[in-house]
C-alpha cells in the first residue's frame, strides 16, 4: 500500500477506512490466522467451558470452571498481543514497508504490560462513566482511542499514551463516533450473516449449549472482527497524526 499520502489539515473517515482494508488485504492472511489463534480458540474454549460450567454434574462442572477461567484469562492477553501485532502490521504498511509477523509479535510481547495496562484504565473510567451518565463513557471512549496504538508506535508509557491519545483525538471525535459507528453497522451486519448461517446449520447441534454456529461461526465472526477494529484504530491513528503533523509531510516520514 502506498505510504504518499499528503496529510491534509481535514479527518477524512473514507480515507482511514480505505487504509484499513488495504492494510488488512496486503497482510490478510497471516492476519486472519493469527485472529483465528489469538481470538478464536480462546473464545470457542470459553463457550465450550460456559456449556460446562451449566451442567448438573459435578465432575463436568468442575472442569468447565476451569476451562472458562483458563480461557478468560489467555483470551485477555491474546487480545492484547493481536492489538499490539495488528497495530505494528498495519503502522508499517501506511509507511510503505513490510513487517513480519514475527517482528510485529516482538514489538507486541515488549508493550504488552503497557498495553494491559492502558486496557485496565481505560476500561475501568469508561465503565464508570457509563454507569454514571453514559455520555462520559462514551467521551472517554473516544478521548482515550488511539492510545494503544501510540504505546506501539511511540513507545509510551500509560499516562503519556492517555495524553498522547487526548490530544490527537481532539477536535475530530464527532468523527470517531461516526467510525465506531459504521463498525458497530459492519459488524451487525456479519452478526445477521452468522445467525442466518446458523439457522442453515441447525443439523449440527451438538446438545442444547454446543452447536457448530457457537463453536465455530461465533469464535471465528469474534475473530474478523476483533481483527477488523484493532485495524481501523491503527488507520486511525495514523490518519490522526497525518492530520495533526503531517504538514506536507509523507505518512514515512512523520515516523521518522
Amino acid at each position: 500500500m502506498s505510504s504518499g499520502y499528503e496529510g491534509k489539515r481535514r479527518f477524512d473517515l473514507g480515507r482511514v477506512i480505505e487504509r484499513t482494508f488495504g492494510a488488512i488485504g496486503a497482510n490478510g492472511l497471516p492476519l486472519l490466522l493469527m485472529s483465528a489463534i489469538f481470538v478464536g480458540l480462546p473464545q470457542a474454549a470459553l463457550v465450550w467451558g460456559q456449556a460446562q460450567w451449566t451442567r448438573t454434574d459435578a465432575d463436568l462442572m468442575t472442569v468447565g470452571v476451569l476451562i472458562w477461567a483458563t480461557s478468560l484469562l489467555v483470551g485477555v492477553v491474546c487480545n492484547v498481543l493481536m492489538q499490539g501485532v495488528v497495530t505494528h502490521v498495519v503502522v508499517a504498511d501506511l509507511q510503505g514497508r513490510k513487517a513480519s509477523l514475527g517482528e510485529s509479535f516482538g514489538v507486541a510481547m515488549k508493550s504488552f504490560w503497557v498495553l494491559l495496562a492502558v486496557g485496565i484504565v481505560a476500561g475501568l473510567a469508561m465503565a464508570l462513566g457509563l454507569i454514571l451518565l453514559v455520555v462520559p463513557g462514551v467521551l472517554i471512549f473516544l478521548i482515550w482511542l488511539v492510545a494503544g496504538p501510540v504505546v506501539v508506535a511511540e513507545g509510551a508509557g500509560v499516562g503519556r499514551a492517555l495524553q498522547r491519545s487526548r490530544d490527537l483525538t481532539r477536535n475530530h471525535r464527532w468523527w470517531l463516533l461516526l467510525l465506531t459507528v459504521v463498525y458497530l453497522v459492519i459488524s451487525w451486519i456479519i452478526g445477521i450473516m452468522v445467525g442466518i448461517a446458523g439457522v442453515a446449520t441447525s443439523g449440527f447441534q451438538v446438545d442444547a449449549g454446543l452447536n457448530f454456529v457457537t463453536l465455530v461461526l461465533g469464535p471465528l465472526t469474534q475473530a474478523i472482527s476483533t481483527l477488523l477494529w484493532s485495524s481501523i484504530i491503527a488507520a486511525t491513528y495514523v490518519e490522526l497524526r497525518a492530520v495533526k503533523e503531517g504538514g506536507g509531510q509523507t505518512i514515512a516520514s512523520i515516523f521518522d
